[in-house]
């Protein structure tokens, strides 16, 4: 997909001005509501948005949800998610629990195949969080649905977080890409009921479909006619949106265009993320640009407020896995500042230089990198970079830098592992030296453990 111009664009730093956003668009919603999110909490947030979709419902305004199927699980969520679907509200779960779990004889030992499927289930997550109400209005960014985001910058647990609000041409994208979504799931829900059906080979066979856009275009198409009022009430704001679907395209869209754009940066990088594990080739590209000048500053959790993650921040893990990442790249001169609040850092914007600026669900994380199905947006311009960047400055006052002089860090270098098998489909031109070598030699792993929990 391309940049596009006409467009106006708001952005949420919290989750309290997200969600104000929020309610009003669902509450005046018209026709349509297609929303998707990596999780929903079992507490009033959703339950307010669970009863406002069902009277929205009920007035004839035609609903779609996407979700993350396993992850919804760990959130008590099911009948919820029922009861909206007796309302006449359609969802579709990614990556169902128990779903293609068929062991064929002609593929060697039942246990191994076993071990493959459970692999696959603890790595495959829809991460996206978007919702589009009336073709037109489209909030986007890392906020999922639940108390703990909707009262960022209120409750002093709740989390930081981003999102943008954005109309114009740039909405037909997203759209396009929720409904191609969607048919896919529908297509594997037919196809599911074969008992040797696995997404995986679903996916490699429905990927020509999958590609053909004015398929969907023709099928939807009330949704793709020009809105004049719309473009016309719009600004001239150049906006692009980037999915990233590393299984059901097999591609990893995001990580190769952030890749390049890191690759070019010339003055600085900053980017946020609640844990930072990023593979070894971002560590070397940041590394790179700190060489060429380049002031790069990354902002995490800290031991404190990581402690508001889901599962208490998966019972410290995801705190002291991080910390294995901080020796190489604080060595490195890239700068690391843990967040200080109680509540945790959520947030995913990244601001390269003095025009570009990518709000979404991606993580400086391995997950993000070669696994999860991620949605972001890009912005150039300028004055909405700046915004951005500020915030940015803001955060940096509830951090502290870690420096490399008392931080304790561990033993293990998480950049010593083994690599991951799928770091072959990072662009051939992008790679690293190093990582060419190991390729070349077959240092790699199909599924190193450390990448079976990296989810957010």
């Amino acid at each position: 997909m391309d940049f596009r111009e006409n467009n106006q664009v708001e952005f949420l730093p919290s989750g309290q001005s997200s969600y104000e956003v929020r309610w009003r668009l669902l509450q005046n919603a018209q026709s349509s509501i297609h929303l998707v999110t990596f999780s929903f909490m079992k507490d009033g947030t959703t339950k307010k948005l669970f009863d406002l979709l069902k009277e929205k419902a009920k007035s004839g305004v035609k609903i779609k949800i996407l979700y993350d199927e396993i992850v919804n699980r760990t959130t008590f969520v099911g009948k919820w998610i029922k009861d909206l679907e007796e309302n006449g509200i359609e969802t579709f779960g990614y990556n169902n629990l128990f779903d293609g779990w068929s062991i064929h004889k002609s593929e060697g030992r039942p246990l191994k195949q076993v071990m493959a499927i459970v692999k696959l289930k603890l790595k495959q997550h829809f991460h996206e969080k978007y919702f589009i109400v009336d073709n037109e209005h489209l909030v986007i960014g890392g906020i999922n649905w639940g108390d703990k985001y909707a009262y960022g910058g209120v409750r002093p647990k709740a989390w930081r977080d981003t999102d943008i609000y954005i109309t114009g041409e740039l909405v037909q994208d997203v759209q396009l890409q929720f409904l191609k979504d969607f048919e896919m799931q529908q297509a594997w829900k037919i196809q599911k009921k074969n008992p040797k059906s696995r997404y995986p080979q679903f996916a490699i066979s429905y990927l020509p479909i999958y590609k053909n856009n004015q398929n969907i275009i023709d099928k939807y198409s009330s949704f793709f006619r020009n809105n004049n009022d719309t473009l016309n009430s719009a600004g001239k704001i150049k906006i692009l949106y980037k999915a990233h679907k590393p299984y059901d395209e097999n591609e990893l869209n995001l990580t190769n265009f952030f890749l390049e754009k890191i690759k070019n940066a010339k003055k600085r990088i900053f980017w946020g993320c609640h844990g930072i594990r990023p593979p070894r080739i971002y560590a070397e590209y940041l590394a790179e640009a700190v060489k060429r000048g380049v002031r790069v500053v990354l902002i995490t959790n800290s031991q404190k407020s990581s402690r508001t993650l889901m599962v208490s921040g998966l019972l410290g893990w995801m705190y002291w896995e991080c910390t294995k990442y901080f020796k190489y790249i604080v060595e490195h001169g890239i700068e690391v500042y843990e967040w200080q609040k109680p509540g945790a850092f959520h947030s995913k914007s990244l601001v390269i230089d003095d025009d570009f600026v990518s709000v979404g669900s991606y993580n400086i994380a391995n997950g993000s990198a070669f696994h999860h199905s991620e949605s972001n947006i890009v912005v150039q311009d300028e004055h909405f970079c700046e915004k951005v960047y500020n915030q940015f400055l803001i955060d940096l006052q509830d951090c502290k830098k870690v420096d490399s002089a008392n931080f304790k860090f561990p033993r293990v270098n998480a950049f010593d592992r083994i690599l991951p098998e799928r770091v072959k489909m990072i662009r051939a031109d992008l790679l690293t030296e190093s990582i060419k070598k190991d390729i070349e030699l077959g240092n790699l792993k199909d599924a190193p453990f450390y990448e079976f929990i990296d989810i957010s």
